[in-house]
Parts: C-alpha cells; structure tokens; sequence
C-alpha cells in the first residue's frame, strides 16, 4: 500500500491516506496532525509558537508546533513540524493557563515582536486567576528555569498578589528578568 502511494509514511507506526488533487498526492497538514493526536479535550494544549500566535502577543504566524499531552508513551514524539511532550498531570483549563503563563515568560525575550500592550492585557486577566497550589503544581510538572519563576514573582508582586514563589529561589541570585511594562 506504501509502495502505490495508498498509505504514506508519515511517522514511526503512523501512515495517512492522503487527499488527491488532480491526480498530486496532498500533503499532510498541521491540522491532520493536531486531529489524530488530540481528537477530544483533555489530552492536550498548545505552547510555544502557537500559543503566542492565537493570543496575539506576535504577529509572526508559527513555522514550529509544541503541544504538552498526558496520554503518549513516550517522553516527546515528532511528527514533522509538530512536537508532541508528556507531561504527567491532569489536564484541565485552569492548569493549561497557568502553563502557558510559564511558557510565555520563560520565552519572553524570544517572541518575535512581541505586543507588549497585548502582553500586558494578557497579564491582567492572568492575574486574576491565579491559584497558588495549581501554579506549585504546574512548577513542579514542567520544571521552568529559576529566571522564570524570578519573572512571575515580579509580575505578581507588582499587582500585589499573594505567592509563595520565593521559595524556589535564591535569596543570594540576582534575577535578570527582562521589561515588561508599556512605556520604557
């Protein structure tokens, strides 16, 4: 079936039966991808490139697909250019935004263009969300450098939200966190 073009290769135990425009094989997208491996909610959410992109804190569109996914064997699992990572840990809405608000500072200086307007309105519905046993556990689920951690704290102690997040850092390091407020 491989050999006719009935099934394509796409991954280790994964083939496709691909679409046919006139009478060309189309490729395999993104979204097919993204279908097979999180069919319902639940077992998954987007970071990285994606996420930046859909909340609008850059108009760069992502060329890269990072997904945290509880139900996958294996530690990271690849499909061209989409990367799926095993995190052991419940899924649920207030969880997925708390590891995004990790992602998104551990990855500040990275985002392309970033909208610091739009980041900032991101942190004021943030903030008001924001549960100390769910970010611990997020914490300890995904292990974010100590500059991030560094980072939220900042961000939660300008708004003057109470948090426990000192005691994953050194009182003897000086932190770098980068600027984040409009009007620097």
């Amino acid at each position: 079936m491989v050999k006719n073009e009935r099934l394509v290769y796409v991954a280790k135990g994964l083939y496709f039966s691909p679409e046919y425009k006139d009478g060309v094989p189309m490729p395999l997208k993104h979204k097919h991808i993204k279908k097979f491996m999180l069919p319902y909610r639940g077992l998954g959410f987007d970071i990285g490139e994606s996420l930046y992109y859909r909340l609008k804190l850059t108009p760069s569109k992502p060329t890269a697909y990072t997904y945290y996914v509880n139900h996958i064997e294996e530690k990271t699992r690849t499909i061209q250019n989409t990367k799926f990572i095993r995190i052991n840990s419940e899924i649920n809405d207030l969880f997925i935004r708390h590891i995004e608000c990790l992602d998104i500072l551990e990855h500040f200086e990275m985002i392309q263009n970033i909208n610091l307007d739009r980041f900032n309105e991101y942190i004021h519905s943030f903030i008001d969300m924001v549960d100390e046993k769910i970010m611990n556990h997020a914490i300890k689920v995904i292990n974010p450098k100590k500059r991030t951690i560094a980072f939220l704290k900042q961000i939660l102690d300008t708004y003057s939200i109470q948090n426990n997040l000192q005691t994953y850092l050194s009182t003897s390091s000086n932190y770098r966190t980068p600027k984040w407020t409009t009007g620097f």
